[in-house]
């Protein structure tokens, strides 16, 4: 594929760009997502032998969520993975991710290479691609890795069908068809490039419309199997349909025609990100972008450049094959998080414009090219296309560099972020979140702990006031009053958590320590009860009911709850230590020894 010399100098130029330009990621810490799909996600930390489950489960499941819509196995099998060679340690992680990411942007040279016949514009296309701001969220947060997967999957299956197209090797179309499936199994977002494949066999290979989609059929194959691996594992097509309002604030459109304005206001919103990627923030959730009827003069131009969009795409097509290409990628990909069609579990991401932005970094690359034709010798200072696309990509480099900082961890980016998204209900219960968890919890017992822990209530109420439902908001809101010892207030918030969400396992369990350390025990009781009964692996809240029982003179009970304790914790020393006096408590003194001695033996 890399045929000459300057073939493989642009390959190489472009990776070491990539991996310079998220260099600064590596000593990062676990930051949103990473939490629930790593860190505290008991099925990855299984590590290899958990990987037969990941393929059996959602892709919360090993967080504790009972039901969910989204099946991403792949990822989570290599998150599995490196937590088999790295336990908790997420610069590993982080390493991964930039070094795909740098992969990806050297292949995707190679992709754009082959279909463009050149590879002149294909490098400037991948020096904007490559330094744009809008892509920060994806590389330094673990978890986007799934964007990443996806799309370097996307790009290998194509190259490979290519080369089918031409030598009819079996082999290559079945590994191509096989790399499809493993795009779907790391997102399901991978549905988009079915129709990106005959598009290119159309613009690119000259195949009729009917020929094309016939030809590119084989990969069907890969979305049908996914499809029935789907359906196994959620129950039906979409799984969970539920779509919080925290998660998607169209959700909370008051009507149908708000909904949709306010979805193509967001559509606009995105063009926008992708021209003037400042500022950068890691959430629009509700009420950050506000709702809007079709009066709206945001909506009526999201409305206008889509609409030329469009046209330009169908004016191109016969015309200029290359610029067709471009925006038919930004429309295609774009599309499926347009919330018009049908709603997705965010209303605005910055990451979902990752793959879409190829799109517009070709279009913008063609365009400086083609107005600067004098020059063919790319690594030549007269070639001004190139000079123009360095000094764009310059600009992009130093706001990637700068925001890569506010992703070292939670509390840095909400830290960051919150003077801009101060009307984001999520934005200020995550900054509360850092302030109580990454700043108060590491300090003792004083004023200064006292007070960003004041702090932390302030967010979590500006949170619960944006949106009055917020169930994380009133727990984490308790939590901090109950570090506070503002015992009755921290009641209050819990019982108001459990009322906005009752199957919310943590609150639950929660409130149960808060009620046993005021020694209202029948009450720690149920609530304990609530917590193993949404999440019958909470090792903490099985441990923590066993010594309710236990305190209650239900001993045998105690016992058999700690057992499950330790089934899924077995090196927690604790749990063996409260057997055995429970064993004395019971006056079995030869039982009692025998569970301490154990307690013991693994102190050591």
């Amino acid at each position: 594929m890399i045929q000459t010399k300057q073939s493989r100098t642009r390959f190489f130029v472009l990776f070491i760009l990539s991996f310079s330009l998220y260099f600064n990621t590596i000593q990062h810490n676990y930051v949103l997502d990473d939490f629930s799909v790593i860190k505290e996600n008991r099925i990855v930390k299984k590590g290899i032998s958990g990987i037969p489950e990941i393929f059996k489960t959602h892709y919360r499941e090993g967080y504790g969520y009972k039901q969910a819509n989204l099946y991403r196995p792949l990822t989570l099998s290599v998150f599995a993975i490196q937590w088999q060679i790295a336990p908790d340690s997420p610069s590993f992680a982080h390493f991964i991710n930039v070094l795909l990411y740098s992969l990806l942007i050297s292949v995707l040279f190679l992709y754009l290479s082959h279909l463009f016949q050149q590879e002149i514009l294909p490098f400037l296309t991948c020096i904007l691609f490559a330094a744009h701001p809008i892509h920060t969220e994806v590389v330094a947060n673990i978890k986007s890795l799934d964007d990443i997967l996806a799309f370097l999957f996307f790009i290998a299956a194509s190259l490979l069908f290519y080369k089918w197209l031409e030598s009819k090797k079996k082999i290559q179309l079945a590994s191509s068809v096989m790399l499809l499936f493993l795009g779907f199994l790391a997102k399901e977002s991978t549905i988009a490039f079915l129709v990106i494949i005959p598009i290119t066999l159309i613009l690119f290979k000259g195949f009729k419309p009917f020929e094309a989609f016939k030809k590119s059929a084989w990969f069907l194959a890969s979305f049908l199997a996914f499809l029935f691996m789907r359906i196994q594992v959620l129950g039906s097509l979409s799984g969970d349909k539920n779509i919080a309002q925290i998660d998607n604030m169209l959700m909370a459109a008051p009507n149908k025609i708000v909904e949709l304005a306010t979805a193509i206001k967001i559509m606009g919103f995105y063009l926008w990100k992708l021209l003037f990627p400042h500022p950068l923030m890691n959430d629009y959730s509700l009420n950050q972008i506000s709702f809007s009827s079709f009066a709206n003069i945001y909506v009526l131009l999201s409305l206008i450049c889509y609409a030329a969009i469009i046209y330009l795409m169908f004016y191109f097509w016969k015309r200029n094959k290359i610029m067709a290409f471009g925006i038919a990628f930004f429309l295609v990909n774009m599309g499926l998080y347009s919330n018009i069609v049908f709603k997705i579990g965010t209303s605005f991401g910055e990451r979902l414009l990752f793959i879409p932005s190829l799109g517009y970094c070709i279009v913008l690359a063609y365009l400086i090219q083609q107005a600067f034709k004098n020059n063919n010798e790319v690594f030549s200072f007269k070639n001004k296309a190139l000079l123009i696309c360095v000094a764009i990509a310059s600009v992009y480099s130093f706001k990637t560099i700068d925001r890569n900082k506010a992703w070292k961890d939670n509390y840095t980016l909400y830290a960051t972020d919150v003077e801009n998204c101060s009307n984001s209900a999520r934005c200020q219960y995550y900054y509360g979140l850092g302030l109580m968890k990454e700043k108060a919890l590491l300090l003792n017992d004083g004023p200064e702990k006292t007070k960003l822990l004041q702090d932390a209530v302030v967010s979590f109420t500006k949170a619960i006031q944006i949106l009055p439902k917020y169930s994380d908001a009133w727990g984490q809101r308790g939590l901090a009053h109950y570090r506070l010892k503002n015992y009755e207030a921290a009641i209050y918030d819990y019982q108001q958590s459990t009322k906005y969400n009752p199957s919310n396992a943590t609150t639950w369990s929660n409130l149960g320590s808060l009620y046993f350390q005021i020694q209202r025990f029948q009450d720690a009781k149920y609530a304990y009860e609530q917590a193993i009964r949404y999440n019958p692996n909470f090792v903490d809240a099985l441990a923590n009911y066993a010594s309710t029982l236990g305190t209650l003179g239900d001993f045998n009970s105690a016992i058999s709850y700690f057992k499950k304790a330790i089934a899924l914790n077995p090196n927690e020393a604790s749990y063996y230590q409260f057997i055995g006096i429970t064993y004395q408590n019971m006056g079995n003194k030869e039982q009692a020894a025998v569970w301490i001695n154990k307690a013991n033996q693994l102190k050591k």
